[in-house]
């Protein structure tokens, strides 16, 4: 166990805080007032992020990264202008525990932090400034819970503050396939050389965006990612293409303003920096996604982190139908009463909330025969081909599913792990333990990069005997959790 204590002179808000100036008299005048009242316990606001890193061989470098609303803490004068304390204790755990009872479940990694921000005025604080810290560990690869606390405190107003998030750390130690790590997202990054820095990492200095939050006032995301074994990758010229772009969360294509394609000389690991200005973006939530591409411009390796955007005054320009003109000789328009309701079972697999609702909403049979034709339309990844290669892509899956899935109580696309194959595409490995002395049948799906969640795992298993693996567990946001599942399996 470590404990950390840092002083901080507080600079930070989303890279810089700003204050007001005033005099230090008025300042310690105010605070006293206010300390003279009751006080009302009030929660410190809170943001954790993490990104994981290649270390060696049975370890990988995992850094956490804490956002604290600087308007939410507490203050007391100080030499220095105004002392905001915050304790904090972090550890990470297994997720997924042995199953016989009693089992310890000690931490694999824990840490104590007596962080310290100093700031010159409390009266410029205002909502959105904040104050960010960084903390690396090592931590064998697996499947963890981060856990996060801040005590108590009554004499100054502070009250607990209690949080837990899912933390895949992956593998990086094989040495035969492309891989990148994650992405950390961030508020700026400059070059620099203080190497004693909090935030200093090859060369930078990288200020985390612990919330994923832009727009409003900071208007450029940064990002920083990791490429491993790139010395896999066959090339006659020594280089090799990066494709970045920004998507809509609930679409696969690149966004046309925002593709970035650059060429890099092999050199493995690489590390790849770059930005994207998101002044002009509508507020919503996105995907920035990075491919490696080989000389035959083909994907060998992927990854994506899914971020917020908040800019009230840019406006949502609605998708434009091109082929709204020839409704009447498009297979929609022919499209059966039947066609229609086994289409919207289909598309609830993919559709976003709003989609869902608004089909539902609709009861005029044209009227719904044109939802269908605008909700592949605006997936399509090439309007100018006769073809909707989303649609195909998606029909090949529900086919899939059905030939491989279907059981005596429904096909197979509407089965956990048909749905999981339609939503999520072809897992990247699939362990079967269909023959295990004790245990339930069971799969493990493995999957290198799901979007905004990276690495991730499914458990299918046969818990009645009749062949319906349903889904138990998994590492993706909301999903199916279970962290005790290997106990589940026992007979």
């Amino acid at each position: 166990m470590r404990r950390t204590v840092l002083l901080l002179l507080a600079t930070v808000f989303f890279g810089y805080l700003v204050v007001s100036p005033s005099s230090a008299q008025d300042a310690e005048s105010s605070v006293a007032v206010a300390m003279a009242a009751p006080m009302q316990l009030t929660p410190v606001q809170l943001d954790v992020d993490h990104a994981s890193f290649a270390f060696e061989a049975e370890a990988t470098l995992v850094e956490f990264y804490l956002s604290f609303e600087a308007a939410t803490l507490s203050y007391v004068a100080h030499e220095q202008g105004f002392l905001a304390e915050l304790p904090i204790d972090m550890s990470v755990v297994r997720s997924t525990q042995a199953v016989l009872e009693g089992t310890p479940n000690d931490p694999v990694w824990e840490d104590q932090l007596n962080l310290s921000f100093v700031i010159p005025d409390t009266t410029g604080l205002s909502e959105g400034q904040h104050f960010v810290h960084q903390v690396r560990a090592v931590i064998p690869p697996g499947e963890y819970e981060l856990q996060v606390s801040i005590s108590e405190n009554e004499s100054i107003g502070r009250s607990s503050v209690e949080m837990r998030r899912d933390v895949i750390v992956p593998d990086y130690s094989s040495e035969s396939l492309v891989r990148l790590s994650d992405i950390t997202l961030a508020s700026s990054i400059v070059q620099s050389q203080e190497r004693e820095n909090l935030f200093y990492k090859n060369g930078m200095l990288i200020r985390p965006n612990a919330n994923q939050l832009y727009g409003s006032g900071l208007n450029v995301l940064y990002y920083y990612t990791e490429v491993y074994n790139l010395d896999q990758v066959p090339s006659n010229t020594g280089r090799y293409t990066v494709f970045s772009y920004l998507a809509d969360a609930n679409l696969p294509q690149p966004m046309a303003k925002y593709q970035k394609r650059s060429q890099r000389d092999v050199t493995s690991p690489d590390v790849l920096v770059g930005t994207f200005n998101i002044r002009e973006l509508p507020s919503g939530s996105y995907f920035l996604r990075i491919a490696v591409l080989n000389e035959n411009n083909e994907s060998i390796s992927e990854q994506s982190r899914k971020f917020f955007v908040y800019n009230p005054d840019v406006k949502r320009e609605q998708p434009v139908v091109s082929v709204e003109e020839s409704f009447e000789s498009s297979q929609y328009a022919r499209m059966t009463e039947e066609e229609i309701d086994r289409m919207i079972k289909h598309i609830d697999i993919i559709a976003s909330d709003t989609e869902r609702r608004r089909i539902r909403s609709i009861r005029d049979l044209d009227e719904r025969r044109r939802f269908f034709q605008r909700f592949w339309t605006v997936r399509d990844p090439n309007p100018n081909t006769p073809i909707n290669e989303y649609q195909e892509d998606f029909y090949s899956l529900i086919q899939y599913a059905n030939d491989r899935y279907t059981n005596s109580f429904d096909e197979g696309w509407n089965t956990d792990r048909g749905r999981t194959l339609v939503r999520y595409g072809t897992p990247t490995a699939i362990e079967p333990h269909l023959f295990d002395r004790g245990m339930s049948p069971y799969e493990i799906w493995q999957f290198n990069n799901i979007p905004g969640e990276g690495q991730a795992e499914f458990i299918f298993a046969d818990l009645d005997g009749f062949g319906t693996f349903e889904l138990i567990h998994s590492t993706v946001a909301g999903e199916r959790k279970l962290a005790n599942w290997m106990g589940e399996l026992r007979q």
